[in-house]
């Protein structure tokens, strides 16, 4: 046996025609919008006009899919008379997905270089493998959470938890401080010591350059050209004609008297002539030593010639009006060096966001 439910009456409702490209249709007041003219209708007319509308018109009804809406903050809104909502998928393109990914990539690129390079050089002031461990522990940990706060925090957002989302990114700036002095740290020393290296080598390949113009130009003044034994065996060939005077002068040299020197001429100007010979020998050897020393060495004129090119193009470019030094420019690098990795966590929110499905917009 079924169950009678009375039916209660209802109240009265006030009913419009919506005139649009449709056709007319009966219903209740909507908001207005462009294009649709509203014309109020008594109640007791509805069911007469629409047997008026011509024969070709069809009236089919408009399926009702519900559809949670949520708005850009992810919350739903409270309902309120006359709103519409349209509940159609927003389709992503394949050039979002595509930039989504590549920033993804990129993400983690950096993810992975700032991990390795923070905890290496946290782990590198430890003084024994339990405090290196814990230090790389930390380093590790800290920059996790600058990569991760980044997108938590804008989830906490759209969710509207404003105070969690506020604390979020006071965390992360934080964190993001810790990994910047972490990195600053690495490049400076790796980039320092680098510069130093080069700038030794190339000090020593400009010293030994200059030595050998030295060396070279000397050698150049020298115009003897004969062997030492040479000039040795005419010394001996020339002592019988100072004979004389040989014990006097001591073997001529020690030159007194005028006749002394008249007949110690001869051997002195070979003597002198021996030791212009000797010397030359001296600078040959030198000379070999000194371009054997050069030859291996990379050729490297400068410490830094990236920081002396850029400061060197700044000052051409603003014709002179901007003058840096290569400092200015070293600093400069490893300011980039420092923050670009650090913004893995960024980067990586941009990636979710392009990525993230959009799926209800307010009509």
């Amino acid at each position: 046996m079924s169950k009678i439910v009375p039916l209660e009456a209802c109240e009265e409702i006030e009913v419009w025609w919506h005139h649009d490209e449709d056709g007319p249709r009966p219903g209740p007041r909507p908001d207005a919008k462009p294009g649709v003219t509203l014309t109020p209708v008594a109640p007791t007319e509805v069911a007469s006009k629409p047997a008026a509308l011509p024969a070709t018109t069809l009236i089919r009804p408009t399926p009702f899919r519900p559809t949670p809406f949520r708005g850009r903050s992810g919350a739903r809104p409270r309902y309120h008379p006359g709103a519409v909502f349209d509940s159609t998928p927003v389709r992503r393109g394949a050039a979002r997905i595509s930039l989504g990914l590549l920033l993804g990539l990129v993400a983690i690129g950096l993810t992975v270089v700032g991990l390795t390079v923070n905890t290496r050089f946290a782990a590198s002031f430890g003084q024994t493998a339990e405090a290196a461990a814990l230090l790389a522990a930390v380093g590790l940990t800290i920059d996790c959470l600058a990569i991760v706060l980044p997108s938590a925090a804008a989830q906490l957002w759209r969710d509207r938890h404003v105070m969690s989302a506020s604390a979020a990114w006071a965390i992360w700036l934080i964190a993001l401080g810790m990994t910047l002095l972490a990195a600053i740290g690495f490049a400076a020393t790796n980039i320092g010591d680098g510069v130093a290296g080069r700038s030794k080598v190339a000090a020593e390949a400009s010293a030994l350059a200059a030595d050998i113009e030295r060396l070279r130009a000397e050698r150049a003044a020298i115009t003897e050209t004969r062997a030492v034994a040479t000039i040795e065996a005419e010394i001996q060939r020339a002592q019988p004609a100072a004979a004389a005077v040989w014990r006097q002068t001591a073997g001529c040299s020690n030159v007194t008297m005028a006749a002394s020197g008249a007949a110690c001429a001869e051997v002195l100007k070979l003597r002198q002539a021996l030791g212009v010979a000797q010397r030359r020998d001296a600078l040959d050897a030198e000379l070999r030593s000194a371009e054997a020393r050069l030859a291996p060495m990379p050729a490297i004129t400068t410490g830094d010639p990236q920081a002396t090119m850029a400061a060197d193009l700044v000052a051409w470019i603003s014709l002179g009006h901007v003058s840096l030094t290569p400092h200015d420019i070293h600093r400069m690098r490893i300011t980039g060096l420092t923050i670009i990795p650090a913004l893995a966590g960024i980067i990586f929110m941009f990636a979710t966001t392009l990525l993230r499905a959009r799926r209800e917009m307010p009509a």
